[in-house]
């Protein structure tokens, strides 16, 4: 195997490794950093749902006021109150649609249910609310508050899927956000405490025994949802906020709010008036849950805070892997530069540079010269080798130029630079062979300068001289490529066209003829000379045709352009 092949072969194999290897670790640090990028997007995605959750929980107080409203018109200050309710329920469904947006257009699809249920009960609330109080029946108010009940969980469940998926790659974020759904619940059983007694409330009526059984379980179902919170865990957060979150919601929440439903209670096992209405109860009874919320935005930020730092410590060991492996492979790269520059390239050299003495090519002069080592001494041989075979190079080639430019001169007027009679004797019988083998037609255009005599002696043979070639660079103008032109001898010239006819060579002659004696020529001494010609054309084709015999049926039709009064074509 040669040297370059095993050079190549061994470097892309250790490319492979090393590329493998930092392949593998930059790709376990990527997914560590998806992994946390996705956890905060769970985040706050779930913060968002979260958010709206809350929001359709604060709409059933309004809800409940205009519900329990005992006037023949409900008050326009509830409505104005429930009106105000919704928008902001809007609000906050709008952002958890633009975060879904986000992460895909098939995630908005999952809040359609929402919007189709919630579209329905705030339709039920309204023709309920149109109802006069004798005609609000329990049935129809229990349906309505039902209805918005079942809001939230599909809230939450719009996001669930996502959230799932965020946790399978993320686990560290799972607890964090389970305990922030316990607050959630929290707040929504909270809730349905106060809207529990909505329809006593509305009616006057004593709670009912289901009533009673409801609240024991909403009570036993906060109870658990709060050491649930309160369970110990792998968190490691700031414990002192979340202590005074959860002291406040104890204090509030599950203090005052709970004795304010304790108190609708016992006025209704004791028989007396209630002391509120519905909105007076959601007045006093919904700013307790205030700090429910405040519990469920500490842990939030809890765990936000937790993975802001694991998203940036992965970020990190990305940017670490990443940097790594650009040195690792930079020094690989290197290390193979520094082998192949001083070890395998010069041994190539001196190799390609024997093998270009042996083919004659003495080009290139071997490098590395300078270099005092073995190598060095075996370049600078080569490269006496070569000067040596360039000085032989350089004597043949002078000879061979020097036989070029004998054999140019032989073949050429010497005078117009044209092609003298001997090479176009070479060039027509070429020309004839292969009119032979395709059966074509060859013609012959014979002209000389008519008069010429009279200039050489009125004007002197260097007049005639230029005569000659300025006749020449005419007749060059006006012919193709492929068209030979010669001095057939003293002011005598000829041409033979390709692939032509006798008409056409006739008109061709023609041609030349009115160019000639159309162009003025223009004498050293300033003379301006007017020159004619006469011109003989000839053809043949087939097997018998000669170069001699066109040339002697040229000269006669030459001849008889003379007799019959010159500047013509015969």
């Amino acid at each position: 195997m040669k040297l370059t092949r095993l050079l190549t072969l061994s470097t892309a194999v250790l490319a492979l490794l090393v590329c493998g290897m930092v392949g593998h670790i930059t790709h376990n640090a990527w997914r560590r950093y998806d992994a946390t990028n996705a956890g905060l997007q769970a985040l706050r995605l779930t913060h968002s749902a979260m958010v709206a959750a809350e929001k359709l929980s604060f709409e059933r107080g309004p809800v409940n006021a205009v519900l329990g409203a005992t006037g023949a018109t409900v008050d326009p200050a509830l409505r104005e109150r429930l009106r105000v309710g919704r928008a902001i329920t809007d609000l906050a469904l709008l952002q958890l649609e633009r975060e879904l947006k986000m992460q895909g257009a098939a995630r908005v699809a999952a809040l359609q249910p929402l919007h189709t249920a919630l579209a329905a009960a705030r339709a039920t609330v309204d023709q309920l609310a149109a109802l006069p109080p004798p005609q609000r029946t329990p049935e129809k108010m229990q349906t309505a508050i039902s209805q918005m009940f079942d809001l939230v969980p599909l809230a939450l469940d719009a996001v669930t899927g996502y959230t799932l998926a965020s946790e399978r790659v993320y686990p560290r974020v799972s607890r964090a956000l389970i305990r922030a759904r316990y607050a959630v619940e929290l707040r929504e059983y909270a809730g349905r405490m106060g809207s529990t007694l909505t329809v006593a409330l509305a009616t006057r009526q004593p709670l009912t025994a289901e009533d009673h059984q409801q609240l024991q379980l909403l009570r036993g179902r906060i109870a658990q949802l709060r050491q649930q919170i309160l369970s110990p865990g792998d968190h490691r957060g700031d414990d002192a906020a979340l202590t005074a979150a959860m002291a406040r919601v104890d204090d509030i929440a599950l203090g005052a709010g709970q004795r304010l439903v304790a108190e609708v209670e016992r006025d209704s096992r004791a028989g007396r008036p209630y002391a509120m209405d519905t909105n007076q109860f959601a007045l006093r009874y919904v700013p307790t849950m205030t700090p429910i919320l405040t519990l469920r935005d500490t842990l939030l930020h809890e765990a936000e805070q937790r993975a802001q730092k694991d998203h940036a410590h992965a970020r990190r060991e990305l940017w670490i892997a990443v940097l790594a492996g650009a040195a690792i492979l930079l020094a690989l790269t290197l290390l193979l530069l520094i082998v192949r520059r001083r070890v395998i390239v010069p041994l190539l050299h001196a190799t390609r540079a024997v093998i270009r003495l042996g083919n004659g090519d003495y080009s290139r002069d071997p490098s590395g010269l300078q270099r005092n080592d073995e190598i060095g001494d075996m370049l600078r041989a080569l490269s006496t080798l070569r000067n040596n075979s360039i000085e032989r190079q350089q004597l043949e080639l002078e000879r061979q130029h020097l036989i070029e430019e004998l054999r140019v001169r032989a073949n050429t007027d010497y005078l117009t630079g044209i092609l003298n009679r001997r090479a176009f004797a070479s060039a027509g019988n070429q020309r004839l062979h292969a009119a032979r083998a395709h059966n074509a037609t060859l013609a012959v255009i014979l002209f000389d300068l008519d008069h010429f005599k009279s200039v050489n002696d009125s004007h002197g043979h260097e007049a005639g001289d230029q005569a000659l070639i300025g006749v020449t660079a005419v007749v060059r103008a006006e012919l193709r490529d492929g068209e030979i032109l010669a001095r057939h001898g003293g002011e005598e010239f000829v041409v033979m066209p390709s692939h032509c006819t006798h008409e056409q060579a006739r008109i061709l002659a023609e041609r030349l003829r009115v160019a000639i004696e159309r162009e003025p020529l223009t004498l050293a001494d300033g003379h301006i000379l007017r020159v004619t010609a006469s011109f003989g054309v000839a053809s043949a084709s087939g097997p018998t045709a000669a170069l001699d015999s066109l040339l002697h049926a040229a000269d006669l039709a030459l001849y008889r352009a003379k007799r019959n009064g010159r500047n013509r074509v015969e």
